[in-house]
């Protein structure tokens, strides 16, 4: 009743002397999809207008705002710009031509860095029905609204951008319905930042880049702007990897850039990635997540000179990374891997799945595109692989349980407490393959760093005891442990090998035999004989 009263009231009123809280009430922030008869409105009624009152007065007409722009959602209101000379601005005679053809007039008050304007409304009906409603800004063309133009050219010409703006304004929309001020102000800052890009010259062109890194204030910028951290904030490069990272801190809090290298992985694959993490949280494992900026999305792009990056912001680990483990933290570990192959059990991802042909025989392909396959080294690889492919093929798929696996669960991946919390992050490698590939992995790991087997075999004694508390492994499994880490360690040497714009500094004859030194030292520890050397297809080297 009460809002009827106020509705019948208005109608008495004119339109410009309309309180604040009515315009909120009676026109709320509405988003529709866009309609292509918008243009065409646009054109008519700028047609209309010039031949009522001339172009030596209206010296340019321009389409702007959202219903200039395609490919987002927008208020159903037709923005014009429209140039005058400056000695007829704030002009009584020419506000009364605007006015014989059913406009209001509202003067817009000086704001920051736009000077005052003329602007007249036409199509808001307080009463009911419904009308196309039309926004004339009227200012001479020295005014700063003329950079609109150029916020729709930059949007229509970067879709990405425009879908961000989209998914700002609808979650603006959502929270500010009645309250158009708000809802303005909320998108001041994407506008300006905007038309800070679209102010940028063009870049000349270049020479072809394979690989870039990312200025961090530049994404620091970036970040704080999507995600409203506050002005302060700061960004600086943690290193630079098979993907690079960046720290972001703001006041008291700390997160995690991580700005994926281009054609590393695809968005269906980071989109994977963030939805296990964010399952695995869901059920109080302690992992690094992926945080949504203001329009809720959890991936960002940017046109790195390569090409197209993505960018995830994480949350903070907190802790730090424990090279030598107390036994302690080793059967925490074990239980939080437990957990997490327990929690995906047998659940597909869309990411790729750790069979022994990319593990071992493909891993071996690319280690040959850069090893001499003569090489002692690359013999006992091809040989080994055979071995370790035959292993798993002993087990069975039945024998050995799958789900979701790190496949880079090591101490360098986690941030551990003084209390043993521990946090993992890091799962670029995620994907599908048998549990013991992570729990071997684990392992492996650690026969490397502790120099004393004693103490190896005590802190994996107590890894595989957490680890059983949560899910117990089968006979086939332990078995497997040994090929299973050796299979891993393969597998990396192959990502190493593809991935030379990252090892370039250390990929070399030499490294190879330390890398399958260590791998050898594992299987023989593990009393895991290679079998001797199979004669090959084809003559021996030097024959």
């Amino acid at each position: 009743m009460l809002v009827t009263l106020k509705i019948a009231r208005a109608v008495s009123k004119e339109l410009k002397s309309l309180t604040k809280e009515e315009w909120n009430t009676f026109f709320p922030v509405e988003l529709v999809a866009h309609d292509a008869a918008w243009k065409d409105l646009f054109a008519q009624e700028k047609h209309r207008l010039l031949a009522a009152i001339g172009p030596e007065t209206l010296l340019t007409v321009e389409h702007f705002g959202s219903t200039a722009i395609p490919a987002i959602k927008s208020k159903p209101y037709i923005d014009l710009l429209i140039a005058i000379p400056p000695e007829r601005l704030f002009s009584e005679g020419l506000i009364r031509q605007f006015e014989a053809l059913g406009y209001a007039y509202f003067k817009v008050p000086q704001r920051e860095n736009i000077d005052a304007y003329m602007s007249f409304g036409k199509g808001y009906r307080v009463g009911g029905g419904s009308a196309q409603i039309y926004h004339l800004h009227v200012c001479p063309a020295g005014n700063a609204m003329w950079e609109q133009p150029a916020f729709r050219d930059y949007l229509n010409a970067h879709p990405a951008r425009a879908r961000q703006y989209e998914r700002l304004k609808l979650g603006l929309a959502a929270q500010f319905r009645h309250d158009r001020g708000a809802y303005v102000l909320g998108k001041a800052r994407f506008i300006a930042d905007t038309l800070a890009l679209a102010r940028l010259p063009a870049a000349p062109p270049s020479f072809p880049v394979s690989a870039s890194t990312l200025d961090a204030q530049a994404l620091g910028h970036l970040v704080a702007e999507r995600y409203a951290l506050g002005a302060s904030s700061t960004c600086r490069l943690l290193k630079t990897g098979i993907n690079h990272t960046y720290l972001l801190a703001d006041a008291d809090r700390q997160y995690v850039l991580r700005v994926y290298s281009h054609n590393w992985r695809t968005r269906p694959e980071i989109e994977a990635e963030l939805a296990l993490l964010l399952q695995l949280r869901a059920k109080g494992l302690g992992v690094s997540y992926p945080l949504a900026d203001r329009a809720q999305e959890l991936i960002q792009e940017v046109a790195a000179p390569e090409g197209r990056r993505y960018l995830v912001l994480f949350s903070f680990a907190a802790g730090g990374k424990v090279r030598f483990l107390n036994p302690a933290a080793c059967t925490a570990i074990g239980a939080m891997l437990g957990q997490l192959h327990q929690v995906t059990s047998g659940q597909p991802l869309a990411r790729p799945a750790y069979t022994p042909d990319l593990l071992l025989t493909q891993s071996y392909a690319s280690a040959r595109t850069f090893f001499a396959e003569e090489l002692p080294e690359m013999e006992y690889l091809r040989t080994t692989s055979r071995h370790l492919a035959q292993a798993f093929a002993q087990a069975g798929p039945a024998a050995l349980p799958t789900g979701a696996v790190h496949l880079d669960f090591w101490y360098d991946n986690m941030a551990i407490t003084e209390q043993n919390e521990i946090t993992v992050f890091d799962f670029d490698f995620c994907g599908n393959g048998p549990a013991v590939l992570d729990v071997a992995y684990f392992c492996l790991q650690l026969f490397n760093i502790e120099a004393d087997k004693q103490q190896y075999e005590d802190k994996v004694a107590h890894f595989l005891a957490g680890y059983g508390r949560v899910r117990s492994l089968s006979a086939d499994e332990r078995q497997l442990v040994p090929a299973a880490g050796a299979a891993v360690w393969l597998f990396y040497l192959g990502v190493q090998v593809q991935r030379f714009d990252w090892t370039n500094f250390f990929l070399s004859a030499n490294y190879l035999k330390v890398y399958v030194g260590m791998m050898r030292a594992w299987l023989t520890y593990h009393k895991w004989p290679v079998p001797p050397e199979e004669p090959r297809d084809g003559p021996a080297p030097n024959e």
